[in-house]
């Protein structure tokens, strides 16, 4: 094998293990109305509940959506803008989230509000 052969398969090969690595997956959207939005004293977290709240989801609890405290604070200081908008005009607004798993703080991780 060539050189150069090599070192494309060492590349194709590491390319397939980062990407098969990956579980967080923005695969749905969801609209509604946000009925809920909670912060804490005690965590960076966001909590909401849309009027339209999924009523099952194979891994994560679905109470609430969350907002976790890993994301940047100022992209979550962005994502409640829009939240708070949303709730004090009634106006649906849509959220993207992993339909499959990828929960957090155990219940439906939120990945795009807007």
């Amino acid at each position: 094998m060539t050189m150069r052969r090599f070192c494309s398969a060492v590349v194709g090969a590491a390319a397939l293990l980062v990407s098969s690595n990956a579980s967080a997956v923005y695969n749905a959207n969801m609209s509604g109305v946000v009925t809920e939005l909670m912060t804490y004293a005690d965590g960076d977290y966001i909590y909401l509940r849309l009027s339209a709240q999924p009523a099952t989801h194979p891994s994560c609890l679905t109470a609430y959506f969350v907002i976790p405290a890993s994301v940047p604070a100022d992209r979550r200081k962005a994502m409640f803008a829009q939240l708070m908008v949303a709730k004090l005009t009634g106006e649906p607004i849509n959220l993207g989230y992993d339909n499959a798993g990828d929960c957090a703080d155990g219940y439906i991780r939120v990945h795009r509000v807007g």
